[in-house]
C-alpha cells in the first residue's frame, strides 16, 4: 500500500501555526518578518517539533534550520525537503510556509509508519527568504550555496529599516548557529522543495501538479535620479531640474520596455525620494528595478533596453538631471537535475495521472534555485486560487496543499530507493 500522509494534521498544523504566529488582524495575511519575534517565536516550535520525531537539530551561521531524520547510510548525505517561515510584511499562509509544514508532515508520516530510509532525510527552513526585512532574496540560501555574490559577512552587515543587522537579529534570537554555511561543509544528496505556484498557469489549465524543471534569471538595480532642489513656489517651469519627474519618466520607461520588447518582466516596486517636502522641488529619487527572463541572456538584453531608453530620456530633457544605477542583486537562470526532476514527476504521476501534470519554468525565485547550483534540485508546484501571491487573499486549498505534500513524499522516497538500488548515482 501506498504510504499516505496525513492531509488532515498537515492543514490543521499550518492554520493554527499561522494564527498563532505573525497572523495580520481581520484576515487571513500574515506578517512573520525574517528574525522578527513571530519568526522566532514559530522557529522554536519547529525546532520542538523535529526533536520530539528523533530529528537531530543543526543550525547554521545565517540562521538556516536542517533537522535530520537518520538513515541506514553513513556514507550517503542526507535527501532535503524545505523552504522558507518568512512572509511579506502583508503576505499569506502558503508562499514558504506550505513548503516547510509539508516537509514536517513527511518527517510525521515516515515516523507514523516506522520507515527505515537508506539516506537521512532533513527538514531545511531557510533564513530571510523573501528579502522584507534584510534586503536580499534567498539569502541565507544563496550563502550556504556559496554561489550569491553577497557572501557571509556583507549578510551579517547588512540592516533593516530600524539599524538592526542581520547578525544582531541572529544574535537576539538565538539563531547564530555555529554550523558553517556552506554546502562543502553541510552539504545534501538532493533537495527538493514544494510550492504554491505564484501564478495563475495551472488553475487556468485545470492541472493540479507543476512539474518545475527550472527557474529563470532575474537582476535587481537601484537606480539614483538626481536633480536641484529649489522652492516650489518661486522656481520658473522651465528652469526646473526635478528629479521626481525624472524618475517617473524612467519607470514609465521600465514597463514600456519590457512591454515593447516581450523578452520578459520589469517591475519597479519601491520608489523614495530625498526631499520630502510639498513645498519643495525634489532633488534625489531612487527606485528599485526587477528584470526576470527565462534566460540570462535575455536578463541583459532586457536591461540593456531599458539602461538605452534611460539615456534618451535623459539627453531629451536637457535639464540638468542625472542617474546612476547600481546593479544590487542577482540570480542567474536555474536548471534543475533531472533525477529530482524525474522523481516529482513519477511521484505526480502515481497520483493524479499524466493529464492533470504540467511541466513550468518558475517565474518566482526560490531557495531551490540557490541549492541547484550546488546539489541536484528541483521544485513541486500546486496551484494558487486566482494566481494571487505575496498577499493576505493568496490561497491554496486543503485538497491541494495535501496533494502537494503526498507528491513530496513520493519524490523523496523515490530518490532514496534510486539510491539504495544504485539507478541514482
Amino acid at each position: 500500500m501506498t504510504l499516505r500522509i496525513n492531509g488532515k494534521r498537515l492543514n490543521e498544523t499550518l492554520q493554527s501555526t499561522c494564527t498563532t504566529w505573525g497572523a495580520l488582524s481581520n484576515s487571513t495575511g500574515m506578517r512573520r518578518l525574517a528574525l522578527s519575534q513571530e519568526d522566532r517565536e514559530v522557529r522554536d516550535w519547529l525546532v520542538a517539533e523535529c526533536k520530539a520525531l528523533g530529528c537531530e537539530v543543526k543550525i547554521d551561521q545565517m540562521g538556516n534550520i536542517f533537522a535530520t531524520r537518520a538513515g541506514t547510510s553513513k556514507t550517503r548525505k542526507p535527501i532535503a525537503m524545505g523552504s522558507h517561515l518568512d512572509t511579506q510584511p502583508a503576505g499569506g499562509r502558503y508562499d514558504g510556509i506550505l513548503g516547510v509544514q509539508a516537509a514536517l508532515e513527511v518527517l510525521r508520516t515516515l515516523n507514523d509508519h516506522n520507515i527505515q530510509t537508506e539516506c537521512s532525510i532533513t527538514l531545511i527552513d531557510w533564513t530571510n527568504e523573501e528579502g522584507a526585512r534584510f534586503p536580499g532574496a534567498m539569502m541565507c540560501s544563496g550563502v550556504w550555496s556559496t554561489e550569491s555574490a553577497t557572501g557571509l559577512q556583507a549578510c551579517w552587515d547588512i540592516k533593516d529599516l530600524d539599524g538592526i543587522s542581520m547578525k544582531q537579529a541572529l544574535e537576539e534570537t538565538g539563531y547564530l548557529g555555529p554550523t558553517p554555511a556552506d554546502y562543502r561543509e553541510n552539504g545534501l544528496e538532493a533537495y527538493f522543495e514544494l510550492h504554491i505556484e505564484q501564478g495563475p498557469i495551472l488553475e487556468a489549465s485545470d492541472m493540479k501538479v507543476g512539474v518545475v524543471t527550472s527557474v529563470q534569471g532575474m537582476k535587481w538595480f537601484r537606480v539614483k535620479v538626481s536633480g536641484v532642489e529649489g522652492h516650489s513656489g518661486t522656481t520658473p517651469m522651465q528652469g526646473r531640474s526635478d528629479a521626481l519627474v525624472t524618475a517617473s519618466r524612467l519607470i514609465t520607461a521600465v514597463n514600456d520596455t519590457a512591454r515593447s520588447t516581450g523578452l520578459g518582466v520589469a517591475t519597479v516596486g519601491v520608489i523614495s525620494n530625498d526631499t520630502q517636502s510639498q513645498a519643495t522641488i525634489p532633488s534625489g529619487v531612487e527606485f528599485i528595478i526587477d528584470v526576470r527572463c527565462s534566460t540570462d541572456s535575455m536578463v541583459e538584453e532586457l536591461s540593456t533596453a531599458i539602461f538605452k531608453k534611460f539615456e534618451d530620456i535623459v539627453a531629451s530633457e536637457a535639464n540638468k538631471t542625472s542617474y546612476e544605477v547600481i546593479r544590487t542583486w542577482g540570480l542567474p537562470e536555474s536548471i534543475f537535475h533531472k533525477d529530482c526532476i524525474e522523481a516529482v514527476r513519477s511521484s505526480a504521476i502515481s497520483e493524479v495521472g499524466t493529464s492533470k501534470i504540467m511541466e513550468m519554468k518558475s517565474g518566482a525565485g526560490h531557495d531551490a534555485a540557490w541549492t541547484s547550483k550546488v546539489v541536484k534540485s528541483s521544485m513541486i508546484f500546486v496551484p494558487s486560487k486566482d494566481g494571487i501571491s505575496h498577499n493576505p487573499a493568496e490561497y491554496t486549498s486543503p485538497e491541494d496543499c495535501s496533494l502537494g505534500a503526498q507528491v513530496l513524499l513520493g519524490a523523496v522516497l523515490r530518490y532514496d530507493e534510486g539510491i539504495k538500488d544504485g539507478s541514482i548515482p
